[in-house]
């Protein structure tokens, strides 16, 4: 079984590849040196092949997955039933005829491991799922050194629930072969997960010439079908070496008890979260709720601030500005001075390195300076802390 770094690809300009004869640019197969690639590591496959026990008896399977819009498929995929995560629980269907088999699709477009820690017990862990996916490393290639933490905190959170799922980590790229495999992978070897690659499986394919981007991407950073297709099968190819050659121990190794202390930091194991109807104020002056209640909106022709009150060392605020809006808005922590509301691309924290306990944070909004006829508004969609205890 391989667990080695991924740093070769770095190189990748001086090599010259030889091509495989069954690989074509129409029509990508995944050969066995292809899919040996895509191996990164089996680590520790007594989880997966407890799922595998459980499916094999009969009994209810929940196979999840969380992380950006490769998850999500979005209008990438054609067909709902291409993408990844729908095809591995159809590979459980499959095999497993006599188990019922559930599927949790939590991949959002646009988020990153930091709105995924913030998250994933709100929309997997709560499902229990006995498998659960994780794809941030497209998402997480950004030079915030934050993000190796909150990856960290998406794979502990998993790791420590009672029911102990299987992870599998699922390294995605971008249209030059670059993502934050490197980072991830170390990780992953921290904690002896099985790592499936689609870039080590494909780029030097494509690198090469012996395939082409297009045959597999729908743009710059989205597999189409066929590349959904071909993810799905390195990971089914990972999921049959442990059907057919299972650990001689099922119950696993890593538990809630002995998982090893954290490789970063362990801020973003403990995070609260809440959203829609969750999203209580603890004070409000002219904000309402949006028609569905899924958002709070600032006033349209009159000064107003809301706050909420939250715990930890880290705060997550989900908020949506137009560029119009951010000269009228500001916030502030436990009363202190005002600060420009800016618009957070990357979904990154509002504040960070405050003191452990209750915080309040607070957004006011000059509505009466707004010009006639403008839309400039901020509406606000969630909350997040890490930090807290437990």
């Amino acid at each position: 079984m391989k667990s080695f770094p991924c740093l070769w690809l770095a190189i990748l300009a001086s090599i010259s590849f030889q091509p495989d004869a069954d690989v074509h640019a129409e029509a990508p197969v995944t050969t066995p040196s292809i899919r040996e690639r895509g191996m990164v590591s089996h680590g520790d496959m007594s989880r997966l092949a407890a799922v595998m026990a459980k499916a094999r008896r009969g009994e209810e399977i929940c196979v999840a997955a969380i992380g950006g819009s490769i998850t999500a498929g979005g209008l990438q995929t054609k067909d709902p039933k291409n993408r990844y995560i729908a095809r591995v629980a159809d590979w459980f269907t499959q095999t497993f005829p006599k188990a019922k088999v559930r599927f949790v699709n939590a991949g959002i477009g646009g988020t990153n491991s930091l709105y995924g820690a913030m998250r994933v017990q709100r929309d997997v862990l709560s499902k229990k799922p006995d498998l659960v996916i994780v794809e941030y490393a497209v998402n997480d290639n950004h030079p915030v050194p934050m993000f190796w933490g909150s990856y960290e905190g998406v794979l502990r959170q998993i790791l420590r629930e009672p029911q102990q799922p299987a992870v599998v980590q699922m390294f995605f790229m971008q249209r030059k072969g670059e993502n934050a495999q490197e980072s991830q992978h170390m990780l992953g070897r921290h904690y002896d997960l099985p790592m499936v690659s689609f870039r080590d499986a494909w780029w030097p394919e494509i690198y090469s010439g012996r395939t082409k981007w297009e045959v597999m991407y729908a743009d710059v950073v989205h597999p189409n079908d066929t590349g959904h297709i071909l993810a799905s099968e390195l990971l089914i190819a990972l999921l049959n070496d442990v059907n057919r050659n299972p650990p001689a121990a099922t119950s696993a190794s890593v538990s809630r008890e002995n998982l090893p202390p954290p490789m970063i930091t362990d801020l973003f194991a403990n995070c609260r979260y809440a959203q829609g109807a969750d999203l209580k104020p603890t004070q409000n002056s002219g904000w309402t709720q949006t028609p569905d209640g899924t958002k709070w909106e600032s006033p349209a022709a009159t000064d107003g601030g809301i706050e909420f009150s939250f715990a930890g060392r880290l705060l997550f605020v989900g908020y949506d500005i137009v560029e119009d809006a951010e000269r009228f808005a500001t916030f502030s922590i436990d009363g202190g001075n005002p600060q420009p509301l800016k618009k957070s691309p990357n979904r990154l924290p509002l504040a960070e390195d405050l003191s452990p306990g209750q915080h309040r944070v607070r957004i006011d909004f000059a509505g009466s300076k707004v010009p006639q006829g403008s839309n400039a508004k901020v509406r606000v969609w969630a909350v997040g802390a890490a930090g807290a205890s437990e």
